[in-house]
């Protein structure tokens, strides 16, 4: 824990963990939120709900690339004001859009979302030493697994209670707020020596895409799938069962365990291996998919939940 302290009295660091968990808890909630207005506020299918999360997902896809070219370019500030302005567009227009402009407007969305989880991430490798990434790593994992704990749970407990088209305007106002709150910190993006060294000009990218970052990037891309359907499948399960708004609890408790997980891997004198770790969580997953009603589901989802969701902390971010 001394670590961990330190890394929270860096000037900036305490300020920029609170806002980016602020953007990042609601940007988490983003797929569960547009499921529950398609399937609730629209009537229409889980299938129907699947497509519109698949234009955003798809959006983000390309989106990540393209505006960390811009921030290169443009700066933080000019990126964050863009996608700002977009995401308010966006979250008022939600519970007046048919279906297929929705589609559309999700794709927008995602391709032009705030980048508070890349950008904290810089901005962490830039305000620490090599010493004290480890811990820092390990402590904005932690934030991720709080925001995937609280976001969604947020999100089905007041859809379950209020109107879709009020938790998608407020889902909205967080990660404005969250977005916001990053560009009046504007965090650096660089240390100095990068920023040094990074005057000479760009590196060639046969000198980064290599094997080994298709590996990371394709392990990144499977957990991604995985975490995601069992979100979905946890809210259609419990709906099936008219059970839904127990899904609220059920997605806590894989927070909750993700949490104790997390914190566990950053406090490990050794690395686990990823591909160790990432064929734990597919087989330990599968029992959660034989569960039908909540009680079980709670049970299923907490050894997924004990292996770390995000186990990169310590690769590099840019």
């Amino acid at each position: 824990m001394t670590g961990y302290r330190q890394i929270l009295a860096v000037p900036g660091m305490a300020s920029l963990l609170g806002v980016s968990l602020l953007a990042r808890t609601a940007i988490t909630a983003v797929v569960m939120a547009l499921t529950m207005y398609v399937v609730l506020g629209l009537n229409m299918s889980y299938a129907a709900a699947g497509g519109v999360t698949a234009a955003l997902t798809t959006g983000l896809a390309l989106g990540g690339p393209l505006l960390g070219r811009v921030i290169d370019r443009r700066g933080l500030r000019a990126v964050l004001l863009v996608t700002v302005t977009v995401q308010v567009v966006f979250w008022l227009s939600v519970p007046i859009l048919p279906y297929r402009a929705l589609l559309g407007a999700a794709f927008a969305a995602g391709l032009l979302m705030v980048p508070a989880q890349p950008v904290t991430r810089q901005a962490i490798a830039a305000m620490t030493t090599a010493e004290q990434r480890r811990a820092a790593f390990a402590l904005e994992s932690v934030q991720g697994e709080l925001s995937y704990m609280v976001g969604p749970a947020v999100v089905i407990l007041c859809a379950a209670k209020v109107s879709p088209g009020v938790v998608a305007w407020g889902l909205g106002a967080a990660i404005v707020a969250g977005g916001t709150g990053i560009a009046l910190l504007n965090p650096p993006l660089r240390a100095e020596d990068e920023a040094d060294a990074g005057a000479t000009g760009r590196p060639p990218r046969r000198e980064w895409l290599r094997v080994g970052m298709m590996a990371v990037l394709t392990m990144a891309f499977g957990t991604t799938t995985l975490l995601s359907g069992v979100d979905l499948a946890i809210v259609a399960t419990l709906e099936e069962g008219g059970q839904v708004s127990w899904a609220a609890v059920v997605v806590a408790v894989l927070g909750v365990t993700s949490v104790v997980g997390g914190l566990i891997y950053g406090a490990l004198s050794r690395s686990v291996p990823t591909w160790l770790l990432l064929g734990l969580l597919g087989l330990v997953t599968i029992p959660a998919g034989l569960a039908h009603d909540w009680p079980w589901l709670c049970g299923a989802v907490a050894a997924p939940g004990f292996s770390p969701r995000r186990p990169f902390p310590r690769w590099p971010t840019r």
